[in-house]
């Protein structure tokens, strides 16, 4: 009975693997997207025996059988994606870790590195999902032309003037442990107990924003394919063992016969 439930963890596991690797192929090609890995623990172990000494006067530790598998948890990878050239002037990527910062519609604030920025009826620039970026950057109908430096200043030239006028600064954030960011979806996170609280980078000292550019998924097709036959192989020897373990179980209840 014992394999039969150490069996069905690891199948249980490897399910979650194809699950997890399924999820980094779909969003291949989305914007900052963050690849993740799942993360597996051994469960308790039963002792048969107890610790002896053999012939040779050699310890041996007890005899343990373990009791299978389970989910540990599911890592995000923030490592950065391939940066593709847009030319778009509201686009921006982080050249370095951080984090954009945006204001949920409750006023909570969120973190992105999805730098595909657009502009409100009121010319606040905001995310593709309609959420505003920190630091109330606003770009009005007589801005001829947006210039966004290195250190994240927003400038703009109004009319047929010469100089540009200030209209923001971007506001970029990171986190002592950023795996412990919590994915709310729309390639959005929030801060956790686990991550730490949020840090403001000086940017143009800790990292630049390159305007014009995107900055891809960081998920490898060739990995998660070999992560995948790795998955379904592993998932059809849990299944055999179940199988085996099953027929052992036939032929024992047959003896009394």
């Amino acid at each position: 009975m014992r394999a039969l439930y150490a069996a069905a963890t690891g199948m249980g596991a490897q399910q979650t693997r194809i699950d997890n690797v399924a999820n980094n192929l779909a969003n291949v090609n989305t914007t900052g997207f963050k690849k993740s890995r799942a993360v597996f623990q051994d469960l308790f172990y039963q002792e048969l025996v107890g610790a002896s000494i053999d012939s040779e006067q050699l310890s041996s530790g007890p005899a343990q059988v373990g009791a299978g598998v389970r989910t540990a948890g599911v890592l995000k990878d923030h490592s950065a994606g391939h940066v593709t050239e847009t030319g778009n002037a509201l686009h921006m990527a982080i050249n370095g870790q951080g984090y954009f910062g945006v204001e949920s519609t409750s006023g909570e604030m969120l973190y992105t590195r999805d730098g595909s920025f657009t502009v409100d009826p009121d010319g606040y620039m905001i995310t593709t999902s309609g959420l505003r970026v920190a630091g109330d950057i606003q770009i009005t109908n007589d801005i001829t032309s947006i210039t966004i430096s290195s250190d994240g200043t927003v400038a703009g030239t109004i009319g047929n003037d010469v100089e540009n006028t200030v209209l923001g600064q971007v506001e970029i954030y990171d986190f002592n442990n950023r795996s412990g960011l919590k994915a709310e979806g729309g390639n959005l996170y929030s801060e956790t107990d686990y991550s730490g609280e949020a840090i403001a980078l000086e940017i143009g000292y800790d990292v630049e924003v390159a305007q014009g550019f995107l900055e891809g998924s960081n998920v490898d097709v060739a990995e998660e394919l070999i992560n995948m036959i790795m998955a379904q192989r592993a998932f059809e020897m849990n299944s055999k063992v179940i199988q085996a373990a099953d027929e052992t179980l036939q032929q024992a209840a047959n003896l009394r016969r």
